[in-house]
């Protein structure tokens, strides 16, 4: 409603003030110092117990930062040479925050959501994600018009039957595609998948966390192409 939204705790604030993200205010306790040069941030003392009153968080580290949610256009615009998530549907705040953190570990620069997807911005997510939210492009789109406008994009698809994700030939290029995680990828995106993968079960797990599964998956592409396939 007012576009903005908290990043609580003394590491993700300072992540926060190294991105081009706008930094309203700035509450912390006092002896906590941030450099906020070239900025147009208030930066206000608090105490502990003041800090606790408005954090969502049980126990906050040092400081709350106010920032504004970007309003630039986003776009279906990808790369011909890059690797991309998608996440359709995803509803869980600290499933979105770790896939998050795990494209920006594996230097994946910019993650798709469906338009009924959870907000990034969700103070569980901004949490889960820690600073990676700030170095990762996070766009809500429509995902049918995603994959029809960039057909030359290879659309790797999870699913709970499909093709080992070890014993597939797996590109450096294109969209890995992460579905609900209690209905798995919508009928209506399935027509997109050139490949079905999925992860193998050698226990009695009836299934695995969206996030881990888009962990384990992106880690086997990135693995692929340290080895030269």
């Amino acid at each position: 409603m007012y576009g903005k939204f908290l990043v609580e705790g003394d590491k993700p604030v300072r992540e926060l003030l190294k991105s081009n993200f706008k930094v309203d205010t700035i509450y912390k306790v006092q002896n906590t110092n941030y450099e906020t040069r070239n900025r147009e941030t208030e930066v206000i003392d608090t105490s502990e117990a003041e800090l606790k009153k408005i954090s969502t968080h049980e126990n906050p580290n040092l400081s709350i930062a106010v920032a504004q949610i970007p309003t630039g256009h986003s776009s279906n615009l990808v790369q011909p040479e890059g690797l991309y998530i998608v996440c359709d549907s995803l509803n869980d705040p600290g499933n979105a925050g770790s896939i998050i953190r795990i494209a920006d570990w594996f230097g994946i620069q910019k993650i798709f959501f469906s338009e009924h997807s959870v907000e990034v911005y969700n103070p569980k997510t901004v949490s889960a994600a820690k600073g990676s939210l700030f170095r990762v492009e996070c766009v809500y789109t429509d995902l049918k018009n995603l994959f029809e406008q960039n057909k030359n994009m290879k659309v790797f698809g999870t699913f709970m039957k499909g093709n080992s994700v070890y014993t597939s030939v797996l590109d450096k290029n294109g969209f890995i595609l992460i579905g609900n995680e209690a209905n798995g990828i919508s009928d209506e995106l399935i027509p997109f998948v050139n490949e079905k993968i999925s992860i193998p079960s050698f226990g009695k797990a009836e299934s695995l966390n969206a996030a881990v599964a888009a962990g384990i998956v992106v880690s086997e592409f990135r693995r692929q192409l340290t080895i030269g396939h």
